[in-house]
């Protein structure tokens, strides 16, 4: 499964009554019903789950939108 394909997975376990646009790129905290700063930390929870990555302190306050979750994940490694 791909990177993207993985991060659509999240968002759809995350926020499953959301109707979530084919292109997720541009997503951001906001966007979706429920996707507030709790509907957030639980988003990243989903990815370190489905990525199965830890996700520090300081990278947790700033991922807000679907490319942060990218480029963090690109500089983890995953």
């Amino acid at each position: 499964m791909s990177k993207k394909n993985k991060i659509l997975t999240a968002i759809k376990n995350t926020f499953p009554n959301s109707k979530i646009p084919k292109n997720i790129d541009n997503l951001k905290m906001g966007d979706l019903k429920k996707w507030d700063s709790l509907g957030n930390f639980n988003l990243l929870l989903e990815i370190e789950k489905i990525f199965k990555c830890r996700i520090d302190t300081n990278s947790f306050n700033r991922i807000k939108s679907v490319k942060d979750i990218k480029n963090f994940l690109k500089k983890s490694g995953n």
